[in-house]
C-alpha cells in the first residue's frame, strides 16, 4: 500500500515539473515576440527522442545557423556544408520564410530572432517539428502538401499530377469504400484510422512518399528505392505497373520507376537546369515543356530509335489486345449456342466460362498497366497470348459440348425411327391378316350370294310337294269316308 502511494506521488511530481518546464518555455517564448506557444525540437524530444533523433539527420535540422552575433549584428549561416553567410537583414529578407520555425508572415519574425544570446537567438531556425505539428499549443498536424509547397516547387509540379487528384478522383467513383484510402489519402496511407468522410483528408501529398523524421533511404523515401515505394499501391490487378516492371528489361539493368517518370529539366533564373518533375510524366517534362516524344528514354538512348521501338511495342500490343477481344467476342457467342442446346452438358459450359473470363481478365490486366505494353514487353506479350489460348480453348469446349448434345440428338432420334419401322412393320402384318379376313369374307359373301339365286326354286318344288301330299291325304280321307 504505502509503495503504491509512494508510485502516485512521483508520478504527481513528474507531473508537476514537465507542466512547470513547458509553460516556463511557453511564456518565455511568448515574451520574446509575438509568435506565443512555440517550445522547439528540444522540448519535443522529451517525450518523442526516437524521431527527434531522425529528423536531426534530415536537412531540415541544418537548413541555418547563427554564425556570429557581434557588435555590427547577428549573422546567419544558410545551406551547410556549403555556408553562405549574410546578415540578418539579408536572411529575413532572402532565407527566413523557409529556414526558420514559427515564422510570422505579417512582422516577418519569429521567436526569439532578435535575441543577442546565441542559444536563443538559434533556438527556432531550421524547419524544426512545429513547421508541420503546428505549434506546442495547437499541435494540429498539416499533411498537405501545399504546406511543403510554401517552400520547395516540386508540389506545384505535383498539383498537375494525378496523385493530386487521387482523393477526388475517389469520392466521385460510385463504388469508393473506406479501404480505398489507403492509397488516395495520404493520412491513411501513413496508418491513421479514417473513412470516406472524415473532413481534412489529403490526396497523395508529399508526406506519403518522403519520410520528414528520417534520412535513411535517399531523398528521404519511405522506402529503399522509388519502384519499393510506387509499388506500395501501383500493384494489383487495376494498377499492376509494379508487378509487370520488376521482371522487366530495365529492372534488370538497375533502372527503378523515378529513372524515367518525373527526369527533366527546367528553367531556373534564366538556366536550364536537371529537375526531377512531380508530376511523374514521361512527355512534357523537359522546357519548354511541349515535347510531343519521351524525351526521357534519350537520357540512355538515341532519342529516334527509343521512340520507333516504343511505338512497335505499344502498336504490337494494341493489335494483340484487339485479336484476343475478337477471340473472346466468338466465345462467347459459341458458348451462348452451346447453352441453348438442349440436353448440353452444364459442367463443360460452365469451363468455357470460366475460361472467358479468366482471358478477359488478362486483357484488363494488361490495359491497366496503361503502358501498352513498354513497362514488360515480354510479360505482356505472354499474357495476352494465354488469353487468346483460353478464348479458343473455351470456344472448341464449347462446340464439342454442343456436338456431344446434338450427337445424343441423333441417337435418340435413331431410336425413335427404329420404333417407328416396327411399329410400320405391325400395321403391315395387321392389314395382310385383315386383308385375308377381307377375302375370306368376301368367298363367304359371293357363296352366300350363290346359295341365295336357288332358294326360289326349291321353295317351288316343297310347295308342290306339299300340295301333293295334303291333295293326295284329302282324296284317301274322301275315299275312306265313302267306304
Amino acid at each position: 500500500m504505502k509503495k503504491a502511494k509512494k508510485t502516485q506521488l512521483f508520478l504527481f511530481l513528474v507531473v508537476i515539473f514537465l507542466g512547470i518546464s513547458l509553460s516556463f518555455s511557453r511564456s518565455k517564448t511568448s515574451a520574446v515576440n509575438g509568435n506565443p506557444g512555440y517550445v522547439g525540437a528540444e522540448q519535443c524530444a522529451t517525450c518523442h527522442s526516437e524521431k527527434y533523433a531522425g529528423w536531426n539527420q534530415t536537412a531540415h535540422a541544418h537548413m541555418a545557423g547563427i554564425y556570429v552575433i557581434n557588435a555590427s549584428g547577428t549573422f546567419y549561416w544558410v545551406h551547410a556544408p556549403n555556408y553562405t553567410v549574410m546578415d540578418q537583414a539579408t536572411f529575413i529578407a532572402r532565407c527566413a520564410r523557409c529556414h526558420v520555425t514559427g515564422w510570422d508572415p505579417v512582422t516577418k519574425t519569429w521567436p526569439y530572432w532578435n535575441s543577442t544570446d546565441p542559444d536563443l537567438a538559434g533556438m527556432f531556425l531550421n524547419v524544426q517539428c512545429e513547421v508541420c505539428h503546428g505549434s506546442g499549443v495547437s499541435m494540429t498536424l498539416n499533411y498537405s502538401s501545399a504546406l511543403c509547397g510554401q517552400c520547395h516547387g516540386q508540389p506545384k509540379d505535383l498539383q498537375l499530377s494525378a496523385h493530386n487528384d487521387s482523393l477526388t478522383d475517389l469520392l466521385a467513383s460510385t463504388h469508393a469504400a473506406d479501404y480505398c484510402l489507403i492509397c488516395h489519402s495520404t493520412q491513411a496511407f501513413l496508418g491513421i484510422n479514417v473513412s470516406l468522410t472524415t473532413p481534412g483528408l489529403e490526396p497523395i501529398a508529399c508526406a506519403l512518399c518522403h519520410e520528414p523524421h528520417s534520412e535513411e533511404y535517399e531523398y528521404q523515401l519511405r522506402f529503399e528505392n522509388s519502384t519499393e515505394l510506387c509499388g506500395q499501391c501501383h500493384t494489383g490487378s487495376y494498377n499492376p505497373q509494379y508487378d509487370f516492371f520488376i521482371t522487366s528489361p530495365h529492372e534488370k539493368a538497375g533502372l527503378e520507376c523515378a529513372s524515367c517518370h518525373g527526369q527533366g529539366t527546367r528553367l531556373y533564373h534564366g538556366t536550364e537546369e536537371p529537375w526531377f518533375n512531380h508530376t511523374f510524366w514521361i512527355y512534357n517534362t523537359f522546357y519548354p515543356y511541349n515535347q510531343t516524344e519521351p524525351i526521357v528514354c534519350s537520357l540512355c538512348h538515341t532519342q529516334t530509335w527509343a521512340t520507333s521501338q516504343l511505338g512497335v511495342i505499344q502498336d504490337l500490343t494494341t493489335q494483340l489486345i484487339t485479336n484476343v477481344t475478337h477471340a473472346i467476342d466468338n466465345a462467347k457467342a459459341t458458348i451462348t449456342i452451346a447453352n441453348q442446346t438442349s440436353g448440353v452438358n452444364q459442367t463443360k459450359i460452365d469451363d468455357a466460362l470460366a475460361m472467358v473470363e479468366t482471358a478477359e481478365d488478362y486483357v484488363h490486366y494488361v490495359e491497366n498497366d496503361r503502358s501498352e505494353g513498354f513497362h514488360n514487353p515480354e510479360q505482356t506479350f505472354a499474357i495476352l497470348s494465354e488469353a487468346a489460348w483460353l478464348a479458343r480453348e473455351a470456344e472448341s469446349t464449347a462446340l464439342n459440348a454442343r456436338a456431344e448434345a446434338l450427337s445424343g440428338d441423333v441417337t435418340t432420334l435413331g431410336a425413335q425411327v427404329s420404333s417407328l419401322q416396327n411399329q410400320v412393320t405391325s400395321l403391315q402384318n395387321q392389314t395382310s391378316t385383315l386383308q385375308a379376313d377381307i377375302e375370306s369374307l368376301e368367298a363367304k359373301i359371293d357363296e352366300l350370294q350363290s346359295t341365295a339365286a336357288t332358294v326360289p326354286y326349291l321353295y317351288g318344288g316343297i310347295g308342290l310337294t306339299i300340295g301333293f301330299i295334303i291333295g293326295a291325304a284329302i282324296v284317301f280321307l274322301v275315299r275312306r269316308g265313302k267306304t
